[in-house]
């Protein structure tokens, strides 16, 4: 019998309680990949930011993950932004890849939970802007 990993309570048991203010910025996008974080209260709004537009792709809340595509390929992609104030728990992008490298559940749940992200959000490509998508 298989037991389904949950990797938000996984990663959770590992992370630092980290108290953000309103406001502050977590990570700008093209910056090196240096951690990942769970969402415990508050709220976190993901933007891309073009050269003249911010476009804001998801706002995510308590049981959330916040990096993880990151801590996988090595960048942060988005520009994170506490849009509250927030308790985030903060685990090193190494300390995530090496328990991700030890244990083939994680993995997996890892894999799937980025993909599910990536298929939330859509290109529309006539006019060049990142929109949500649909539920």
């Amino acid at each position: 019998m298989r037991v389904k990993v949950n990797l938000v309570e996984h990663l959770d048991k590992f992370a630092v309680s980290t108290p953000v203010p309103r406001g502050s910025l977590l990570f700008r996008c093209g910056e090196p990949a240096s951690a990942v974080y769970i969402v415990r209260s508050g709220k976190i709004v993901l933007v891309w930011m073009g050269p003249d537009h911010v476009y804001p792709m998801d706002t995510v809340g308590p049981g959330s993950i916040v990096g993880l595509p990151a801590a996988l390929n090595g960048e942060y992609s988005v520009t994170a932004k506490a849009v509250e104030d927030s308790d985030l728990g903060y685990i090193a992008a190494e300390q995530v890849i090496a328990m991700l490298e030890s244990s083939p559940r994680l993995a997996l749940a890892a894999k799937k939970l980025t993909v599910q992200e990536a298929a939330r959000m859509q290109a529309t490509p006539d006019d060049g802007k990142i929109h949500l998508a649909s539920a």
